[in-house]
């Protein structure tokens, strides 16, 4: 999965492979193809993804049956949904 930044200037992208040890999404910038993070966390394929409208949280779906909220600019993971007893293939955000 990929998603698209409110700026238009980044993208985040996610693995997707699924019997990969680990889940990895990763921030681009269009205009340069540089990442600009890694964020790691997820201990399966991560296979969807999507941007808060603040532009400053992703939040990612996995075959390790979680969801993970992001912080962009630390990497750092703010919060880990479980519940799920199978994987979890896509998310969405709502604007409000």
């Amino acid at each position: 999965g990929v998603a698209v930044f409110p700026d238009g200037r980044r993208v985040v992208s996610c693995d997707g492979v699924w019997n990969s040890g680990e889940g990895v999404l990763k921030v681009w910038d269009v205009a340069t193809g540089k990442c600009l993070a890694t964020l790691r966390g997820h201990s399966r394929a991560v296979y969807g993804v999507a941007v808060f409208p603040d532009g400053r949280r992703v939040v990612s779906a996995s075959g390790d049956n979680t969801l993970k909220v992001w912080d962009v600019a630390t990497g750092e993971c703010l919060a880990t949904l479980q519940g799920h007893s199978d994987f979890v293939r896509g998310v969405a955000v709502f604007p409000d």
